[in-house]
């Protein structure tokens, strides 16, 4: 032990080498203490190693950043330290300045080692929320990083409250003053403040290293994910570069039409046909005005988009190798690259080279859910009367059109279907969600495009985020109540609520609507709902999907009360809401303003009582969720008893004076449901047998 001498860039000690028996004293010069991630000076005064573990490999390097000499001392244990204090009584102050001033370093250093661990990661998140879409630009199909989900934020410590780090920076502020009138007034000043001080940055120093820690196990685990970002964002800059600099990048495609046509295997006839109305089509620069002209050709372009659809359809059931160009036809609709626009064909080429079916099955392209009616999986939707297919098979046998032989051969007939969900939910789905009825063609238009494709894109991800959305506020939307009944076990019957979620076909358009096509398959009540929207939705989608769902409230309330949907003797969502309408100017409950306010409504939505109710319920999902009031009190009751809230909602809002007593009846009435439940559930686990699924689920449901 001594002194010792070392030269500018020269090591004293290094991180994992050696191990820790000694601590110094800087008497000339600096030494930078570092890791990794961070490092700190330490001048004259200063303690060197301090901060180690006595028998341990020394965790940070220690390096001379002049020339530098440095005191050393035996170093068994921090009992130590107030011995190496005492024994230099004249620099005790000096020594206690430089480690409230180290104190005050380590505390910087640990915020900054906080904030860098925690952008690295919010910065890994956010790229990981934007791959899936930035796969779509590219065209490279998303892989699968479930190492990703499993990953936590940073956390601070709780043992360094802030208190200590303001104290550090306090001690630190004031140096002078307490080198000069503090620690040298007695060898004990120093030798507390330089020991609290130590044990503030040796607490700190443990946690910067866990801190470490987890920034490498961070780099390890997303390692496979960064690379592959990496290469994305840059693929997705050569793009951008490509078209800003005016060349063809990497996507060509070049007479489209007329690959789709040969695919189809069309007539000669057919194929001249469209290719002569696309070609008149795209040289009119007014081809959606309202002369007679250019409606008969939009007429012309849907009645012939369908004659080269069905058989490109059937040939792609069979064909593994579907080319790029009769995907993107049966996606978006595409026939043309003049048409759609360069930009615009790049962009709809890597949207349907990345396509990825939803996993859930819920969200499906129009494509696959044609395969799913051809396949006999569904059954084929209703057609514009109200019929589903059976309905209309009986009818046609009633009228005459088909013998009795005949319908029992359509019945399971795969093209019989196919024709009849294309010239229904299709033919006439497509057109409604296009929004312009009257303008509608099914080719996709450069002319059509709004808004940036990427943001209109309806993808799997962004749907079942909107289910997700909807159930987190009126957790009960998707709901059927539903009989469980087991006498072997002493259940006679139970109702429960079945969450279904429902089916949304993307229609291959660029639209501004979404349209509820069924609520139900047949007359089972307990089959998915038919939703459809525009695979590129003009529109706030946000909005268009809660619309949506409301209209579904009304249209499945209709479906479940049948004739007594507006009967107010048997209370319903419908039916209160229709009494409440239809009477509104008798109701003393309503403000002058409150009427007035209806009044308009009622007139702006030509007495249409559901379009009333889905602008409430959109403002109930919106706004009145959020704590931000727009209904009147009649309308919150109606909706609040048959939409109530999720929990968490209902907490967020508890101290909200306009929905407390609401909150507190409807507290007991989900008691008073889950009582009996409840009941059997103890006596089923008393008894030793297995509580039914539907019991358990129920209860969780009741919960939320």
């Amino acid at each position: 032990m001594g002194i010792t001498k070392l030269e500018k860039g020269q090591f004293l000690h290094k991180a994992g080498q050696g191990k820790v028996e000694s601590v110094e004293v800087v008497i000339k010069g600096s030494i930078q203490i570092s890791n990794a991630y961070s490092s700190i000076n330490c001048n004259v005064g200063g303690f060197i190693g301090i901060v180690e573990n006595p028998g341990d490999p020394y965790a940070y390097n220690y390096e001379a950043l002049e020339e530098t000499s440095v005191y050393s001392y035996p170093f068994n244990s921090p009992d130590d330290l107030p011995k190496i204090i005492k024994s230099n009584p004249k620099i005790a102050p000096i020594l206690a300045a430089q480690s409230s001033e180290i104190a005050a370093k380590t505390c910087a250093v640990y915020e900054k080692q906080y904030d860098d661990a925690l952008q690295e990661y919010e910065q890994i998140m956010a790229d990981y929320a934007d791959y899936p879409s930035l796969c779509i630009k590219v065209g490279e199909i998303a892989k699968s990083f479930p190492e990703l989900d499993e990953l936590i934020p940073p956390e601070k410590s709780e043992k360094i409250p802030n208190w200590v780090i303001d104290f550090s920076n306090s001690l630190k502020e004031n140096e002078a003053v307490l080198k000069k009138t503090f620690y040298g007034l007695n060898i004990e000043f120093a030798t507390g403040m330089i020991m609290t001080t130590y044990t503030i940055y040796k607490t700190i120093s443990d946690q910067v290293l866990l801190l470490n820690e987890y920034r490498k196990v961070l780099k390890k685990k997303t390692s496979s994910f960064t690379s592959t970002i990496k290469a994305i964002k840059l693929k997705l800059a050569d793009m951008e570069r490509s078209e800003n600099e005016g060349t063809e990048g990497s996507v060509t495609i070049v007479n489209a039409l007329n690959t789709i046509l040969v695919y189809s295997g069309v007539s000669g006839e057919i194929a001249t046909k469209f290719e002569e109305q696309i070609s008149a089509f795209k040289s009119n620069n007014n081809r959606y005005d309202s002369s007679d002209e250019a409606r008969a050709l939009r007429r012309n372009i849907s009645t012939s988009f369908y004659e080269v659809f069905i058989p490109a359809f059937l040939r792609s059931l069979t064909d593994e190798n579907i080319p790029i160009e009769v995907k993107m036809f049966f996606m978006f609709g595409f026939v043309d690259e003049e048409l759609a626009g360069a930009k615009n064909t790049s962009i709809l080429h890597n949207m349907a080279k990345a396509y990825v079916p939803d996993e859930n099955g819920n969200v499906l392209t129009v494509y696959e859910w044609l395969k799913k009616i051809f396949m006999l999986e569904v059954e084929p939707s209703k057609n514009e009367f109200d019929q589903d297919w059976p309905s209309y098979l009986r009818e046609q046998r009633s009228t005459g059109a088909i013998s009795q032989d005949q319908l029992e051969a359509m019945q399971n007939n795969p093209q019989k279907r196919l024709d009849f969900e294309i010239h229904n939910l299709f033919a006439l789905g497509n057109r409604m969600t296009f929004g312009r009825i009257s303008s509608f063609v099914p080719v996709f238009d450069e002319q059509n495009v709004l808004r940036p494709l990427d943001m209109a894109y309806q993808t799997a991800a962004k749907v079942n985020g909107y289910y997700d959305m909807i159930r987190s506020i009126d957790y009960g939307v998707f709901c059927r109540q539903a009989l469980y009944s087991n006498t072997e076990i002493g259940i006679p019957q139970v109702y429960y609520d079945d969450d279904i979620t429902p089916y949304m076909i993307l229609m291959p358009n660029v639209g501004s609507r979404a349209s509820l096509w069924q609520e139900i398959e047949g007359k089972n009540r307990r089959t998915k709902a038919r939703m459809l929207v525009s695979i590129f939705n003009t529109e706030n989608t946000e909005e268009t999907m809660i619309k949506l769902f409301g209209e579904f409230r009304w249209e499945m309330c209709k479906t479940e009360q049948g004739v007594h949907w507006n009967d107010v003797t048997d209370p319903s969502l419908t039916s209160m809401y229709c009494d409440y309408l239809q009477f509104y100017k008798k109701n003393s409950a309503l403000s002058t303003e409150n009427k007035e306010k209806l009044r308009t409504d009622l007139k702006k939505f030509s007495n249409n009582y559901k379009n009333v109710f889905i602008a409430d319920y959109l403002s109930y999902i919106k706004f009145e969720s959020a704590g931000s009031p727009r209904l009147n009190k009649v309308t919150r009751e109606i909706l609040f008893t048959f939409c109530p809230f999720a929990k968490a909602v209902r907490e967020k809002n508890a101290d909200n004076p306009q929905y407390k007593e609401l909150f507190n009846h409807y507290s007991v009435r989900i008691n008073n449901a889950a009582k009996p439940i409840l009941n059997i559930i103890a006596k089923l686990n008393k008894d030793g047998i297995d509580v039914p699924e539907e019991l358990t689920n129920q209860i969780e449901h009741l919960k939320k």
